[in-house]
């Protein structure tokens, strides 16, 4: 199964869904692999400081990624990639070798722009390969009494995709997280309440695929 992270613009929280999920896949018991496609290189400077057991690569060109990709789809469960932030060639290979795309969003009117544009390529992408893949926007940075947080969970269910029940709420853990070399499952009681949020929302976002896979692998 290959995952993505996309979105138009940096500072939606792309590697930090990217790499809590491949630490998450890896702890479920798969073998998880990260693509790396930002120029900023956040995401695999993190995760091997997470999880020497996840491989990671880098990817520069559209060519790269697509070969890069489809060697590990041969020898891992699971991939994930951390798109660019912009919807160049690089950015539509990664949407078009996806299963399922997801596009963090935070409460920011720049934000809903861009992942307007954002919605745009993920459907050029859905028209061209017999609709794959499945699209969902993450609610990211959500504050619970925030005005602008209330008004983007409105919005975001105008544009056509969509949209997880399960938010990311802006906790401390993530940025703790970060500057530790860890994810929130794994620092203990302090980072309880976001844990429980990631975990929610990878069990939502990737229950469905994985009971079809097994349903098919029956069959």
């Amino acid at each position: 199964m290959f995952v993505c992270t996309a979105n138009t613009k940096g500072g939606v929280g792309k590697s930090t869904i990217a790499v809590h999920l491949a630490a998450w896949f890896h702890d479920q018991g798969f073998r998880t692999a990260l693509i790396d496609a930002d120029a900023q290189r956040s995401s695999s400077q993190w995760i091997a400081e997470v999880e020497p057991g996840i491989t990671v690569v880098t990817t520069n060109t559209p060519d790269e990624c697509l070969q890069k990709a489809q060697e590990l789809l041969q020898s891992h469960d699971m991939v994930v990639g951390d798109g660019p932030g912009g919807l160049d060639d690089l950015s539509r290979t990664m949407l078009l070798l996806s299963d399922l795309a997801l596009l963090p969003i935070s409460p920011s009117i720049l934000d809903l722009r861009s992942v307007q544009q954002a919605t745009t390529i993920l459907r050029y992408a859905q028209g061209i390969n017999k609709g794959k893949p499945d699209g969902c926007l993450i609610l990211n940075k959500m504050r619970t009494r925030d005005t602008i947080s209330r008004e983007l969970k409105s919005a975001a269910s105008t544009l056509g995709v969509r949209v997880a029940s399960n938010v990311v709420r802006d906790l401390q853990a993530y940025r703790d997280a970060a500057q530790q070399g860890s994810v929130v499952s794994r620092m203990g009681k302090k980072s309880a309440e976001a844990a429980s949020d990631m975990d929610a929302l990878f069990h939502e976002l990737v229950d469905p695929f994985l009971k079809k896979r097994k349903k098919v692998g029956n069959g």
